[in-house]
């Protein structure tokens, strides 16, 4: 018996989705660590707690990230998300949810491969919206 899915859920094959599940899990905890330290900046969890984290697919390009984990600068909602099966120690990106130009936004990587925020993500952080 097949079991019915949600939408944006997914099959997890293991070990490759504990993998990735784990590494976008390390990605938001290393951002929520590096905004305490960043500096003047209004970038935020919009939530403190969450009962579970519920991690979709989108099925445009496969990429993963937590539905109930918003995340907004300057007041401005951005999608926060890892591609499935990078290679990269950092690969978390964000995507403004609703530009105001009505264009699809384009995604910026949040850190390097040290794990410092991007010079991208840093313009971000200091723009004022």
């Amino acid at each position: 018996m097949q079991r019915a899915t949600r939408p944006g859920s997914y099959i997890r094959v293991v070990p490759r989705d504990l993998f990735n599940e784990a590494n976008l899990l390390k990605c938001l905890g290393r951002l929520s660590i590096a905004m305490e330290t960043a500096g003047d900046h209004s970038a935020k969890f919009d939530v403190e707690d969450v009962e579970r984290f519920d991690i979709w697919q989108c099925p445009d390009d496969g990429s993963i990230y937590v539905a109930n984990l918003p995340f907004s600068i300057n007041g401005r909602r951005y999608h926060l998300s890892r591609p499935l099966n990078s290679r990269e120690p950092w690969p978390l990106y964000a995507v403004e949810a609703w530009p105001e130009s009505g264009k699809a936004a384009e995604p910026v990587a949040v850190f390097t491969d040290s794990g410092d925020f991007s010079s991208e993500f840093k313009k971000l952080l200091q723009s004022n919206g």
